[in-house]
């Protein structure tokens, strides 16, 4: 547990650090009282005692370290090591200090706060932190934002409470070997107040109300979500920054950071640059935290917390695939550096029981690690999201590479094993049309076909290499993979109306996915019309261009005037439609028209939304928000 101070130092203390922490005419300030004399002490050269070492973090079986250590984590050995590293940064300029203040600002109104974070967990079937150690956290921060209300010095309380939060979060993160699941909100709540918490705690609420959770309690203005939204990314934002400023890297950081990430996604868009350098840092973090090592990590770590890491590295290593795909850079989080198991198919609940995971998973868990009663549960998607993933690793791997006899024999291995992969997937889990008629609750259908299109992108991205991109014919089962993704597409269109709760803008995200198998299809469709040759999807001709009609109609509905990409859809829309009538109408085709012009797809003038040409220099065939539920 945090080491906390005496109650009566604190209380001795904490009037005199109160107002050096506040003063506006101090440059520095120091993480607890006794460094006040931090400056003086270095300008007359003595280096300031050390109160505890920083945690060194993971070094490798290459490290210059490791014939020492034999790849131990030194972050548990460092001190006895003797590599612990100093403190640069122990002095918080006041300007952080007060933005800690505005950080319990912004929590002021806590019964918001709460509402959203419990609506998403009820709702999400896809949160990454185990429910009950953000739902016990609730409590302990609701009795400290309602003592700041209720007391009669608002100031001084604000003031004192400040000084806790530095103090507390200045000190190294460490969790007992014998902490249970359920006690592990005490180490960072309560008299061990950490401001970890609090900016997770902005950034979920961030979230949840740009989703439109919590709306029977909250203004339903599309503009004030937004706001909201963006509030709340300034504070957890801010609360990372101070936290990487007052201690060494944690769990809670990490935390933190992924769902700061996904705020950013939505209140800056996918393609922000801030999304990227979010991705880097998380992945950077991961790493030297040794996430990526399951072989190697301390005995001494409770299991839930292990299992809880095992969570995060998995959701971590999706999201970068995706992020990846989309922006058609390089992962960041390469499969082949990591070893680490793909968490237990088992609840949340689980991992807060007095009983560890290890010993639940031997009457819940069959031999590859799923549970037994068919129950579907957060754990599972992350599971089956993990696994597409490592294909889709694979994939982009050879993506750039040109496509020899070889390289074909390659996508075509990758391809089958994908397969082979869904297929022994449980069937609880793997997406049939008929889910939507079984009562399940909408959000386990809707990680269903996501999950689905995730699956079938990875085919659709290894037969699009196969067949060469700039071949407008394509394959049969290039063709019919595209025709697969655009029918479920819109079998999720048919959908959106039950999903207001969840997501009011999510049918558009998806239709992302629609954009390339849409393209390829209608050029396909084209090019046969303009060439007389066969046309080589093994369906109905018919029925297929009836569902680009309606994937056209879509395109023209599902953004409002006041979305980023409305300019983009319109564009794409007409010009999806022309090419319609084209195929349909003979006479709109004339003799002499150049078989190999492409000016059809040529989307000039380009549409560009937040600085970015999509048509031209991005993948659109990834929904980039699939990660955020």
């Amino acid at each position: 547990m945090a080491n906390q101070p005496p109650a009566s130092h604190v209380a001795e203390t904490k009037s005199a650090a109160t107002m050096h922490y506040l003063n506006p005419h101090s440059s520095e300030t120091p993480l607890n009282p006794s460094a006040s004399n931090v400056e003086q002490e270095s300008s007359s050269g003595r280096i300031p005692p050390r109160t505890q070492p920083l945690l060194s973090g993971y070094f490798g079986p290459t490290s210059f370290v490791s014939p020492l250590t034999e790849d131990v984590d030194l972050g548990s050995e460092g001190p006895d090591l003797g590599l612990e590293i100093e403190s640069a940064q122990r002095i918080l300029p006041p300007y952080w200090v007060h933005k800690i203040s505005e950080i319990l600002l912004t929590l002021n109104d806590f019964a918001t706060v709460e509402a959203l974070i419990r609506d998403y967990y009820a709702l999400s079937q896809s949160a990454i932190i185990p429910a009950p150690f953000v739902l016990n956290s609730l409590g302990p921060v609701k009795s400290m934002c309602k003592d700041s209300t209720s007391d009669r010095n608002l100031g001084d309380f604000t003031s004192s409470l400040t000084v806790n939060i530095i103090q507390n979060t200045s000190e190294i993160f460490e969790v007992p070997p014998a902490t249970q699941g359920r006690d592990f909100h005490a180490l960072f709540t309560g008299p061990a107040i950490r401001l970890e918490i609090l900016g997770l705690l902005c950034a979920l609420a961030g979230r949840a109300r740009y989703l439109g959770l919590a709306n029977d309690r909250l203004d339903e203005n599309r503009s004030s979500r937004s706001q909201y939204a963006h509030k709340m990314l300034i504070a957890s934002d801010a609360a990372l920054t101070i936290c990487k400023i007052l201690t060494p890297l944690n769990d809670l950081t990490i935390w933190l950071l992924h769902e700061i990430l996904l705020l950013s996604d939505i209140v800056h868009g996918d393609s922000s640059p801030a999304c990227w350098r979010r991705l880097g840092e998380l992945s950077t973090d991961i790493f030297a935290l040794g996430f990526h090592r399951d072989s190697k990590t301390s005995s001494d770590t409770p299991e839930f917390l292990l299992e809880s890491r095992r969570r995060q590295f998995a959701a971590a290593y999706q999201l970068d695939k995706s992020i990846a795909t989309f922006l058609g850079r390089p992962p960041r989080i390469p499969w082949r550096y990591a070893d680490c198991r793909m968490p237990l198919d088992i609840s949340d609940e689980a991992l807060a029981t007095d009983t560890t995971a290890r010993e639940y998973s031997h009457d819940y868990l069959d031999e590859n690690g799923w549970n037994v009663q068919g129950v579907v549960q957060r754990s599972s998607w992350i599971r089956v999201r993990f696994i597409i993933s490592t294909f889709r690793d694979e994939i982009l791997e050879v993506s750039l590479q040109n496509v020899t006899p070889e390289m074909e024999n390659m996508l075509k291995n990758i391809s089958q094993r994908c397969h082979l992969a869904w297929d022994s997937l449980p069937n609880w889990l793997r997406y049939t049309p008929q889910c939507w008629d079984q009562n399940l609750h909408i959000a386990v259908c809707l990680m269903m076909i996501i999950s689905y299109l995730a699956y079938l992108y990875n085919d659709f991205l290894i037969q699009r290499l196969i067949a060469g991109k700039n071949n407008p014919r394509g394959n049969i089962a290039l063709l019919s993979v595209s025709a697969n993704i655009l029918s479920t597409v819109l079998t999720l269109g048919m959908q959106r109306e039950q999903m207001v709760d969840l997501r009011p803008d999510f049918a558009w995200t998806v239709l992302l996915y629609g954009f390339p198998s849409a393209s390829l299809l209608i050029k396909a469709l084209q090019h046969q019309k303009r060439t007389g040759e066969p046309f080589l999807y093994e369906g109905s001709r018919s029925a297929l261009i009836r569902n680009l009609s309606v994937f056209i109609s879509h395109l023209e509905s599902i953004v409002r005037p006041d979305n980023a990409n409305y300019a983009l859809f319109q564009r794409a829309s007409q010009l999806f439609s022309r090419i319609i009538d084209e195929i349909l109408e003979p006479q709109s085709v004339l003799p002499d028209s150049n078989l190999e012009d492409t000016s059809a797809f040529d989307f000039d003038p380009m549409i560009e939304v937040d600085g970015l040409d999509l048509f031209n220099n991005i993948d659109l065939g990834v929904a980039f928000n699939q990660w955020l539920f």
